[in-house]
């Protein structure tokens, strides 16, 4: 594929039609697997966060946003995240949007998803709520004592509200680490318990842990965990996309990434382009723009465009990010931009047909 192909797609959608906006620095957690550390914040977060006002001159200049991620931190800490998504919807022309949490505030949770319901009704949304272990596994992950009953508590509290709204749907979330990677059957059982009609996805422990030796992973738990979300979806459990008439191709698109990422853990075999910087971007509390989470490259920050996002992504700063990414074939397990990355690598295209035939 022409090598300038990310430069194109930042030209032709002006912003990234996937983006993840950090909208609380505010965690309850410690988690022993997170790269958002008060160390890093610290050296990387130069400002306050950017208020409703200063978010919503943003979203003015977006003029369609396909997937939103609302994240932190904990998102749902910030006290006008409802009002936060409906201005996003509204102006945006919103498709869908996702909120991962920890699950350890339910009642906060739960009042503030129905109330986003009520008001987007029509908008595809789901909560991912982290569950990283057994009761006893999970709260030495998270350093958190309670946060294992809370975050099933909240899954619970959740659906009730997935059986009153056919767009809801609720995921579950695991990161996988060295202190949970010979759990993944117990997790998986736990799983299927709590939240047998969910989603259930699995990330890797990667960048400069708050502690080091969690990234330090064997893939097997991992290729473990892929082979039992597999048969629950075949199975017609687990998929996760409701409200969305792609749902099936999610599904196979997310198989297809789980089978990079294990390529990427078991030989650091370079996945193919990616599209972080063209279709998948992040910004910050603070307003700082970056095509990763796990880099360190800025575009600068909204505040210094005035809230002109589309300047600030198609700017020679934007041109020169992308380019280093292309020439630098960077490769990681992040799975979000593994998700639009497979968008602009037709060698991975008939695998995603191949895994969405298994589910008809």
């Amino acid at each position: 594929m022409n090598r300038h192909v990310t430069d194109t797609l930042a030209r032709v959608f002006r912003t990234p039609p996937y983006l993840i906006l950090f909208v609380s620095d505010t965690c309850r957690m410690r988690c022993r697997h997170c790269w958002y550390t008060d160390a890093w914040k610290e050296k990387h977060i130069c400002g306050p966060p950017l208020s409703f006002d200063e978010l919503e001159r943003l979203a003015r200049s977006i003029k369609t946003l396909y997937f939103l991620s609302l994240t932190g931190g904990e998102a749902f800490l910030r006290e006008d995240i409802v009002e936060l998504v409906e201005m996003f919807v509204r102006n945006t022309h919103l498709k869908r949007y996702e909120i991962p949490t920890s699950g350890f505030e339910p009642d906060v949770i739960v009042s503030s998803a129905e109330r986003m319901l009520r008001m987007n009704p029509t908008v595809p949304f789901r909560v991912d709520v982290s569950l990283d272990g057994t009761e006893e596994t999970h709260e030495r992950i998270r350093n958190t004592r309670g946060s294992y009953a809370r975050a099933l508590r909240t899954i619970r509290d959740l659906q009730a509200l997935r059986e009153r709204y056919p767009r809801f749907d609720v995921g579950v979330i695991t990161t996988v680490s060295s202190y949970n990677e010979d759990e993944i059957s117990a997790i998986a059982a736990i799983v299927e318990r709590t939240n047998p009609l969910g989603e259930w996805m699995v990330n890797v422990a990667r960048g400069d842990t708050r502690d080091p030796r969690a990234i330090e992973v064997d893939c097997k738990g991992y290729i473990e965990a892929h082979r039992i979300i597999d048969r629950r979806v075949r199975e017609r459990r687990g998929g996760g996309h409701r409200g969305r008439f792609t749902g099936a191709w999610l599904s196979a698109k997310n198989a297809t990434r789980r089978k990079v990422i294990m390529d990427v853990l078991a030989e650091g075999r370079f996945p193919g382009r990616c599209a972080a910087g063209s279709l998948g971007g992040v910004i910050f509390s603070d307003g700082t723009v970056r095509p990763c989470e796990l880099l360190d490259q800025s575009f600068g920050n909204v505040r210094e465009f005035e809230y002109e996002f589309p300047r600030l992504w198609n700017s020679p700063r934007g041109d020169e990010i992308r380019g280093w990414i292309r020439d630098q074939r960077c490769m990681c397990t992040q799975e979000c931009f593994l998700s639009v990355s497979l968008l602009i690598q037709p060698r991975h295209w008939l695998d995603i047909v191949r895994e969405r035939i298994k589910r008809f």
